[in-house]
């Protein structure tokens, strides 16, 4: 079985339509695909269902951006009811920090004389906007030279045009996904600013807070470190979850599909067994 269980539309930071990542999908021999925009489910109103092909199952998902110790962190919600009224209140909150946040920066930035980002970003399809979609704004204007430039001179949090946003807490977004009818799953543990410390303490909090599941298996990501993931997953009692965190068909090391498969050890945690695995109710 190979279910992708986080990936991106241009929804939210992606590059590609819910259409085009199905394909996708589907064309990498994916069975079960999570769309898991950043705190927007918009992709799933524009998804054809007729034209899902027959190999792939979808699956209602969500990233819920969270702060933790002053630390942005990511929850990934599957199976989620997309109607609920609790969970829709929270991520249009959500979007309204976004919204803020771009506002703080164009301020800055039109204080150093460049206009026109708030005019680029209505442009775009997303409803979730992120530093990235601020990041190719300074690109096309010639600001920034990449992305990595434009994060570690102007948006990264020691960047000259730098602006907090004030997420949501972590039990505060667990609780929204349970009641749901989601998986609260930890996304891409080990790319978090953190010490072995302090990820263990993240992660045993958020399993104490109700958190389900821990991404054990994710693009780019080598087999030792994989291995200390499914250990901590198992440490912690969560369900081991797989996802490439797909957002653009231009880096093919984190294509949809492309992670490696659960180590042995634990294989009987693989989020699929869970009582409540998605993958057994139609989209």
């Amino acid at each position: 079985m190979l279910a992708d269980l986080h990936s991106h539309t241009y929804y939210s930071d992606g590059e590609l339509a819910p259409q085009a990542l199905v394909e996708r999908a589907a064309a990498n021999n994916v069975d079960f695909l999570a769309i898991t925009d950043h705190d927007t489910t918009a992709a799933f109103e524009h998804l054809e269902l007729s034209n899902i092909p027959d190999s792939l199952q979808v699956i209602h998902g969500v990233e819920v951006s969270c702060l933790w110790e002053s630390k942005e962190i990511h929850i990934v919600g599957i199976g989620i009811d997309i109607n609920n009224a609790p969970l829709q209140a929270l991520l249009k909150r959500q979007q309204t920090l976004r919204l803020e946040r771009a506002v703080q920066i164009d301020r800055r930035l039109q204080l150093a004389g460049h206009t026109g980002l708030m005019r680029y970003l209505e442009q775009q399809p997303c409803q979730a906007i992120s530093r990235n979609h601020i990041a190719q704004f300074l690109i096309d204007g010639g600001i920034a030279r990449s992305k990595d430039h434009a994060f570690k001179s102007y948006l990264g949090d020691k960047g000259k045009y730098t602006a907090a946003a004030q997420w949501c807490e972590i039990p505060a977004a667990v609780q929204a996904l349970h009641n749901a009818g989601g998986i609260a799953i930890l996304a891409h543990p080990n790319r978090y600013p953190l010490n072995k410390v302090k990820l263990r303490r993240l992660i045993n909090e958020f399993a104490q807070c109700g958190g389900q599941g821990l991404e054990v298996s994710y693009s780019n990501l080598d087999s030792d470190r994989m291995a200390h993931m499914a250990t901590l997953c198992i440490e912690n009692k969560l369900w081991a979850s797989t996802g490439s965190d797909f957002h653009t068909p231009r880096n093919q090391w984190m294509d949809v599909g492309r992670f490696r498969h659960l180590p042995a050890h634990c294989a009987d945690k693989a989020i699929w067994l869970h009582p409540d695995w998605p993958g057994r109710r139609p989209i």
